[in-house]
């Protein structure tokens, strides 16, 4: 009697191997993407130049005229006296 030989498992057994394989290899080139970027903060190097942030005060006194006692507007501007003056108890760090 002449035995068969079951491919089917061989076949299996090929994929799963490969898979295996493959999944390492992916992991190994995960990790050395993530220790090349190790030092990257999103937004660390963005300059902002004199023009935005004059910008962003033009911004925060516009918006304290429309709404002059919402207190996180005055810290924007540094106007820790006018915090004061709405909430004597706000806590400022």
């Amino acid at each position: 009697m002449i035995k068969k030989k079951n491919y089917n498992k061989d076949f299996y057994y090929f994929l799963y191997i490969t898979f295996a394989v493959l999944i390492i290899l992916l992991s190994i080139f995960n990790l050395q993407n993530i220790s090349q970027k190790k030092n990257k903060v999103l937004g660390a190097t963005t300059v902002i130049s004199k023009i935005e942030l004059e910008n962003e005060k033009f911004f925060w006194e516009e918006f304290q005229k429309i709404n002059p006692t919402y207190i996180d507007g005055w810290i924007e501007l540094g106007r820790l006296d006018k915090v004061k003056e709405i909430d004597p108890n706000y806590f400022i760090y």
